[in-house]
């Protein structure tokens, strides 16, 4: 526990851990409803699949590439999340509200590892989880039925018990924490990161290898297991085919390094846009105000630059000032963020900060320079260690002689949560679009009678399948005269119909937040996936979500696709 006696500023006893969980239930449960989204249909077919064949987890076909492949090859993930979302759909049905309710577990549990893991390394614990829980990144994360939160929580929990099990010597905190690396890995890979990071920190905490150091065998024996039992099953690794297919096509994909960089750094501070109303707080008088030049004069730097990996930033009306802004103040939070670790190794230079240094560079080099791509749930695992490195660096301005009141520990929290909700909540009805498109379409098509498939996957496959659609595969399909083909303007593997095989009958219009988006390509956000652009999310004029219905008019055999 943190336990520097010149701390001249605390956390009333009052606040307690049920003040993070109570938080995070109350952030959360307004989106129970919140349509099924991205990749959380993936998840929820391989979790009816385990309901019948629970050795065989992904042996089945899916469209999610334009054509029909075997799931083993589509999905990139490992199951843990699946049979969790499994077992809630046996105990409760596979409806949003009951799947989103399962997913609230994961998401207090962050809450709740955050404030035990605080307490080992700040006086304020309290407001370490809630400066984690109160961000974009989290928030939006958690109202999905994906893997990023379920990750999240036994990562936190690992290394929780992991630094407890060394700095105390229990072998049974590191048995458990060597268990939850092993699930936190095999719900997502990024969960084997924590191998090497507490294989340091024990290093460098203990000066010396011990027994500790057999623990971190049991993970590495159950990973292997997986591998090999994966391979059998699907004729590859799981593991290694993540690795090759994240290699592969990072690679095919590559942009300028120095875009790589800024959009990382975007992606930071925009997940944990905390830092920014704490920055009085943070750094001193000159540093602020260097920051605000730097921030300024870069902002008119990139106005010299034509884009931003794929982004351009001009249009026909010249500078988008609005995407300048927007995206030179998430980058320089970023750089804050990396500048705090720094700064807080630089000031101990022992075990912890060196774990939290890691913690936050390593995040930092995956999401921008590994990752197939840049996305927020990949820069997910920095909330809990900045949320812990804010509280340190106001503990050692504390420590210095500086007078901080309780009131200016917490204000900065409100305008976050307030940034964090609005996100997600402009996520929340962009995702019920899906839903609400895949209603009317149907609503509007059947009484023609005509057979209907549609191109796009996400949210938007799962409830046209629903309702008794099925997805065009690019190279089986073969439309015939009268069928109805559905293209969404915003969604992913849409292909071209061919010239003069169909006509377009009819536009169904579906609006979301108007002024703020996750994933909207003029405004260059990119929530899920960086290549979309350069800002985990943006403020700007949103487009309407358009779904454009055509039918064919040419014969199967002239149509060609």
């Amino acid at each position: 526990m943190f336990e520097n006696k010149k701390v001249l500023v605390a956390i009333p006893a009052c606040n307690t851990v049920i003040i993070p969980v109570v938080v995070t239930i109350v952030c959360l449960v307004p989106f129970v409803g919140k349509a099924f989204h991205i990749d959380d249909p993936l998840f929820i077919w391989a979790a009816k699949q385990i309901q019948t064949s629970p050795a065989d987890f992904y042996g089945f076909m899916v469209n999610w590439y334009g054509t029909e492949m075997p799931m083993s090859e589509v999905t990139k993930n490992p199951p843990g999340t699946c049979y969790y979302i499994a077992l809630a759909g046996w105990l409760f049905g596979f409806s949003e509200i009951a799947l989103h309710i399962a997913f609230l577990v994961p998401a207090v549990a962050v809450a709740l590892g955050t404030y035990y893991l605080a307490r080992q390394f700040c006086s304020r614990p309290v407001l370490a989880a809630l400066a984690a829980v109160l961000t974009p990144g989290f928030l939006v994360s958690s109202t999905n039925i994906m893997c990023d939160t379920m990750m999240l929580a036994s990562w936190v929990w690992a290394v929780f018990l992991w630094v407890r099990g060394v700095k105390e010597d229990k072998q049974l905190n590191l048995f458990l924490a060597a268990v939850l690396i092993a699930i936190c890995a095999l719900t997502k890979y990024v969960g084997i990161a924590l191998l090497g990071l507490l294989f340091v920190y024990s290093l460098i905490q203990k000066r010396k290898l011990g027994r500790w150091a057999l623990f971190l065998l049991v993970p590495i024996a159950i990973l292997v297991v997986y591998q090999l039992a994966t391979h059998s099953l699907y004729g590859s690794g799981a593991i290694s085919s993540a690795v090759s297919f994240t290699t592969r096509y990072r690679w095919m994909g590559s942009v300028e390094l120095f875009s790589k960089a800024l959009t990382g750094l975007a992606f930071f501070g925009g997940c944990m846009l905390t830092i920014l109303f704490y920055g009085p707080l943070l750094w001193s008088r000159r540093v602020l105000v260097g920051g605000v030049v730097l921030t300024i004069l870069f902002i008119f730097a990139l106005t010299f630059a034509e884009r931003i990996g794929s982004f351009s930033i001009h249009n026909a009306n010249g500078i988008r000032w609005g995407f300048l802004i927007q995206f030179s103040l998430m980058a320089m939070t970023g750089v804050s963020i990396l500048g705090l670790a720094v700064a807080d190794f630089k000031k101990c230079r022992n075990a912890d900060s060196l774990l939290l240094l890691l913690w936050v560079l390593g995040t930092f080099i995956f999401a921008s320079f590994i990752n197939w791509v840049v996305n927020v749930r990949s820069v997910l695992p920095i909330v809990v260690a900045v949320g812990i490195l804010l509280m340190r660096r106001i503990d050692q301005r504390c420590n210095a002689g500086q007078r901080i009141k309780i009131w200016r520990t917490i204000w900065p929290l409100l305008p976050a949560a307030l940034i964090a909700l609005l996100v997600t909540w402009a996520d929340y009805t962009w995702a019920n679009t899906a839903r609400s498109a895949a209603v009317q379409i149907h609503d509007s098509v059947e009484e023609h009678g005509a057979t209907v498939c549609f191109q796009g996957h996400w949210g938007f496959q799962y409830y046209m399948e629903a309702n008794g659609h099925k997805a065009f595969d690019f190279k089986h399909s073969k439309p015939v005269a009268g069928d109805i083909i559905i293209i969404p303007s915003n969604n992913c593997f849409i292909g071209p119909l061919p010239e003069k095989t169909a006509r377009l009958t009819e536009v169904f219009n579906f609006v979301p937040c108007r002024w703020l988006a996750t994933m909207e390509t003029s405004l260059g956000a990119g929530f899920y996936a960086g290549n979309k652009g350069p800002l985990p999310f943006a403020i700007g004029p949103v487009d309407p979500e358009k779904y454009y219905a055509f039918i064919i008019q040419m014969a199967e055999s002239k149509v060609g696709f």
